[in-house]
């Protein structure tokens, strides 16, 4: 998979926010900037978010796809159900007609696929294929697992994104079109690469600049009062949950951030959990508060759940597809480096954190404990002025080095003055011939001290 997130090189200088708000510490650390990890990283976005700099996409796929539109080729496209939360266009015709206007030639809602999805995950829990299911919507949740917790890939549904199924429903349809993906994460662009079905993937924060670009605004057409599907609520928390009907004697449990996530999966691990449907999605409020939608942690989780709930509802679109909707996730285990405990500790005793009482874990560095960010120094990921605590005393000691030296110097100064002063006093009291003898001495005595 090619880079698909890159932080601001330039502007990028001894700030810790993105280590800090990694969940997997996919970070690099080095010359007073950060690099993302690419065989690390799960595409969650939140660098980008939390960047002070605001960090941006390797390349958009904007340019070509227009290229594309002015060379006659027809493209269509799937818009995932959160674009209600972020563009105002009132409905999926809204939206159809506003980048008809940019020249696709039509466009659809991935809920259609979402909509399979649910069914098949259904189907699942029904004839007991498995006895704990994860949800494999997210892009960045099946990235975790693949890279982070391969033993839990078992419990991951074998079932294609709702993007890849709706996009070869589109093919199918428009056999000679080429299909765009259109949402909120960035985590797409990596899966659309890998997928033969998805041919372009662009973010909503990439079509808002693309129309202004272009001069086109958002066509509202309200929506119709009893077009209201259930497939619509997958964007918002537990939305895919209410997408789906209850299954006997299976539970039904959201999930929703990175860091929840992680701790679920790792109590999947200890084991004890069954007949569990799991959706999981890397977003705080899922899809709506998506980083491609929101430029920071809190900015769209209220309003974008709101949209949803008014543009959802408890029907069905009815769809069906004889296409192959299933999918199996190989593991991509990440390959770390492992110092030894005498490594650690040796940084550690540099870092003069080597004890309980030393050891603040205060986190400023961006990692959760001493321990832990000394390990990412054996692992060259960090160096060792990222540690406030350790910079602060470095320069406490500097400080009284330079202290030190000068009152030396003093010393040494006043040493002479007095042995000067002294030497003078010493003249008053003497002859003519002892004055002459003694001021020869002095001057003797100042010229051995320069």
């Amino acid at each position: 998979m090619n880079r698909i997130i890159r932080l601001n090189n330039v502007e990028c200088r001894d700030c810790y926010k993105c280590i800090r708000n990694c969940p997997v510490k996919a970070i690099r650390y080095s010359d007073g900037r950060a690099e993302i990890i690419d065989s690390e990283c799960i595409l969650c976005g939140e660098c980008v978010v939390t960047c002070p700099q605001r960090g941006d996409f390797l390349e958009s796929q904007v340019d070509a796809i227009r290229r594309m539109i002015e060379r006659g080729r027809r493209l269509v496209a799937s818009v995932a159900p959160s674009f209600i939360s972020d563009i105002p266009v009132g409905s999926m015709e809204g939206m159809r007609e506003t980048l008809r206007l940019l020249g696709f030639a039509d466009a659809g809602e991935t809920a259609l696929g979402g909509e399979i999805v649910s069914r098949e995950y259904e189907r699942i829990m029904r004839e007991n294929e498995k006895d704990l299911l994860i949800s494999s919507c997210c892009t960045s949740v099946v990235m975790l697992i693949q890279r982070y917790y391969p033993d839990v890939l078992p419990y991951l549904a074998p079932v294609k994104s709702p993007m890849q199924i709706h996009c070869a429903m589109l093919k199918q349809q428009y056999p000679d079109a080429l299909t765009v993906f259109i949402g909120p994460c960035y985590a797409k662009k990596g899966e659309a690469e890998l997928s033969e079905d998805v041919d372009y993937a662009i973010t909503f924060y990439e079509l808002r600049e693309w129309m202004r670009s272009a001069g086109v605004q958002p066509v509202f057409i309200e929506s119709a009062p009893g077009d209201r599907k259930r497939a619509r609520r997958y964007p918002r928390q537990d939305g895919l949950v209410k997408s789906m009907t209850p299954i006997e004697g299976w539970n039904r449990v959201a999930i929703d951030g990175v860091n929840d996530c992680i701790a679920a999966l790792s109590e999947i691990r200890h084991g004890g959990v069954q007949k569990t449907f799991l959706e999981m999605t890397a977003c705080e409020g899922s899809c709506v508060n998506g980083p491609a939608i929101r430029k920071n942690r809190y900015e769209n989780r209220i309003r974008g759940t709101v949209a949803v709930n008014e543009y959802s509802g408890n029907d069905d679109f009815g769809v069906t597809t004889d296409l192959p909707i299933r999918m199996y996730h190989n593991p991509e285990p990440v390959q770390r480096s492992r110092p030894t405990e005498e490594e650690i500790q040796a940084v550690l005793k540099k870092l003069g954190k080597d004890t309980r009482k030393t050891a603040l874990n205060c986190g400023c560095c961006g990692y959760a404990s001493c321990r832990k960010m000394a390990i990412a120094i054996c692992r060259d990921m960090a160096q060792m002025d990222m540690c406030l605590p350790y910079l602060r005393e470095k320069a406490e000691s500097h400080s009284h080095e330079i202290i030190d030296s000068t009152l030396e110097a003093a010393d040494q100064l006043i040493d002479k003055q007095m042995r000067v002063v002294q030497n003078i006093a010493s003249i008053l009291g003497e002859t003519t011939a002892e004055t002459k003898v003694i001021l020869t001495k002095l001057k003797e005595a100042v010229q051995s001290d320069d």
